[in-house]
């Protein structure tokens, strides 16, 4: 994983960085609990916020319907087993998500643009673009921005704009998002290209 385009780190533990992959502008740590299941993958978008001491699960579930959970190939017969470490699939983070500190995302979930968790949640299911979602398993909280105006909200997104673009309408970025602010940065993307 090569992060000259973000300001993430790779935790220690990180066996293989070809595993992740990682849009612009995004910061954290990335802290991966990886288990070599080939179906295992972490993609993160752009302007992801991610807090300290997140973790991504992406696999090492163990069978929950054989006559035992036990890894009884990897312990016994072969160095490692898919069947004894299984993934739901890879984690999807989309652009502009915030992940509080000290939460735990789990195999095959994807968090939507712009969504919220906070800290110290397990996220087990998809999380909806906007939504703040908290606790263990994570529960939808409520909306980042009037439901109505999510479709809209969607349309945009920071990577239309360049850096300098945002620094220079810096004030349209932090007004409270309605039509109208929509409309203005809409414009501003349109003018941008």
């Amino acid at each position: 994983m090569s992060n000259s385009h973000n300001y993430t780190q790779l935790s220690l533990n990180v066996k293989n960085s070809k595993l992740i992959s990682v849009g612009n502008d995004s910061y954290g740590t990335i802290n991966v609990e990886s288990f070599e299941n080939r179906r295992e993958n972490l993609i993160i978008g752009s302007f992801v916020s991610i807090a300290p001491e997140v973790t991504f699960v992406l696999g090492g579930n163990h069978q929950t319907s054989a006559f035992s959970t036990y890894p009884l190939k990897a312990y016994f017969l072969e160095k490692f087993s898919e069947e004894d470490a299984q993934t739901k699939g890879p984690i999807v983070v989309e652009d502009e998500v915030w992940i509080g500190q000290g939460c735990m995302i789990m195999s095959g979930v994807t968090l939507g643009k712009g969504c919220i968790v906070a800290a110290g949640s397990i996220v087990t299911k998809d999380v909806s673009p906007f939504a703040i979602v908290g606790g263990n398993p994570a529960k939808f909280i409520k909306w980042r921005i009037d439901e109505n105006l999510i479709e809209k909200r969607k349309e945009l997104s920071l990577s239309q704009f360049e850096i300098l673009t945002i620094k220079d309408n810096i004030d349209f970025f932090y007004e409270e998002t309605s039509y109208d602010s929509l409309r203005k940065l809409k414009k501003i993307a349109d003018d941008n290209k």
